[in-house]
């Protein structure tokens, strides 16, 4: 990741969160942030009218596809989710995508390529099929963005002071324990909350 990066994610997130209305101690509200960006977001079995080609999909090589981001001819972008989870192989339905945590997680990060400017620039293959796709770099910069908005460093510091169990954080976020784990680990915020314990001590 590109020095200096993680600061400018820390600064770019305060600023959508700010417009989306959210604070700092809660999670970041997508349809309030899709509404500030000018960003659709629709599961994809809703563009293509059938959901068999994502069954399909997670049949042959599951967690495969994740979102996507289109721009259309007339202007609009719209961000495009797998309907499918992937370890049972249901069916988001619409109320349900708003609450599943890899769904945040995967369109925060469509979200964050559209903040970060990048553009595709490798090839990839999903089921034999070509696609392009952004270079490793620019997917590192996205999971860091997206995690500095579902989950804020005000945010995991007090869930840290409070000895707050990943699993609970995650529930309460919508967002899933292994994005909840990383971000605790990433941002350093148990070690600086112990440490806040230990000079109260």
């Amino acid at each position: 990741m590109r020095r200096g990066f993680k600061a400018q994610a820390e600064r770019h997130a305060a600023e959508l969160r700010t417009a989306a209305n959210c604070s700092d101690l809660e999670t970041i509200h997508l349809p309030r942030l899709a509404f500030h960006l000018k960003v659709g977001v629709l599961a994809g079995h809703r563009v293509l009218g059938d959901v068999q080609p994502f069954l399909d999909l997670h049949a042959e090589q599951p967690g495969a596809f994740s979102g996507a981001t289109f721009h259309m001819d007339d202007g609009r972008i719209v961000v495009i989710y797998n309907p499918v989870i992937y370890e049972t192989g249901d069916v988001l339905t619409p109320q349900r995508a708003q609450t599943h945590g890899r769904t945040r997680s995967d369109v925060a990060h469509e979200f964050s390529h559209l903040v970060l400017g990048h553009t595709l620039r490798e090839v990839k293959s999903i089921a034999g099929h070509p696609f392009l796709s952004c270079d490793p770099e620019q997917e590192e910069e996205a999971n860091w963005l997206a995690g500095c908005l579902l989950l804020p460093r005000p945010l995991l510091l007090k869930a840290a002071r409070d000895q707050e169990a990943d699993s609970h954080l995650a529930e309460r976020t919508h967002t899933t324990v292994d994005m909840a784990r990383w971000r605790m680990n990433a941002t350093g915020a148990r070690m600086q909350a112990a440490r806040g314990r230990g000079q109260r001590a």
